[in-house]
């Protein structure tokens, strides 16, 4: 008779409580693993391996040193693009970044560097002061200069932060505000405006994501 009480209560567990147990533990990875995207050329969306890996880099960082790929290797990173002379957006991207800083202050799992897209001006020298100005960690957030051909070229083929043609010549200019998210494998899994807050906020939420 005890034994007759307890069916009850194991049919429920089998058939309500084990099948709502296994749908949200679905409903979590897609929401969290599968549902972060592997982008490729120009803002396309990848759906089958070989993903598009972003390619080796080597440029100077604020301090007048060589940054390359080893400060994000098995990182989460996240790459821009301004200007230090900017008044329109880099600012508000800058700002917005510094958050990000902050909010992953002392994780070694995640970097950031941003790339001049005016190396005429942004010497190692100014861009220490700029990095100064806004309170940049350089243990976690690296300023890149180098030649504008080189800088260029990545930002279009490396990074893909515009859709624009161009040869990095005196006539080109890119202005761009995307953030754009690198997994630990250095494939792109994410594009965010960097000037609105609610998509650095989705944003950071990805970054723990790929954690």
């Amino acid at each position: 008779m005890k034994n007759k009480k307890h069916i009850p209560l194991l049919f429920f567990s089998i058939i309500i409580i084990i099948p709502l147990a296994i749908f949200g533990a679905v409903s979590w990875y897609q929401r969290n693993i599968s549902g972060l995207p592997f982008y490729g050329e120009k803002y396309t969306i990848e759906t089958s391996k070989p993903f598009f890996t972003v390619p080796d880099f080597q440029f100077t960082n604020q301090v007048n040193a060589k940054i390359d790929q080893s400060f994000i290797k098995n990182k989460i990173w996240v790459a821009n693009y301004f200007f230090t002379s900017c008044p329109s957006i880099c600012p508000k991207m800058m700002h917005n970044l510094i958050k990000v800083q902050n909010a992953f202050a002392g994780n070694s799992d995640v970097r950031l560097i941003s790339f001049t897209v005016d190396p005429e001006h942004d010497s190692p020298q100014r861009l220490f002061a700029y990095a100064k100005q806004y309170g940049i960690n350089a243990l976690q957030w690296q300023l890149a200069t180098g030649s504008k051909i080189d800088l260029y070229s990545f930002a279009r083929k490396g990074l893909f932060v515009v859709a624009t043609d161009g040869d990095g010549g005196a006539g080109d200019f890119i202005h761009s505000d995307n953030l754009v998210l690198v997994d630990k494998d250095n494939h792109i899994r994410g594009y965010y405006d960097g000037t609105n807050d609610a998509d650095v906020k989705k944003m950071m939420e990805d970054i723990k994501t790929l954690q």
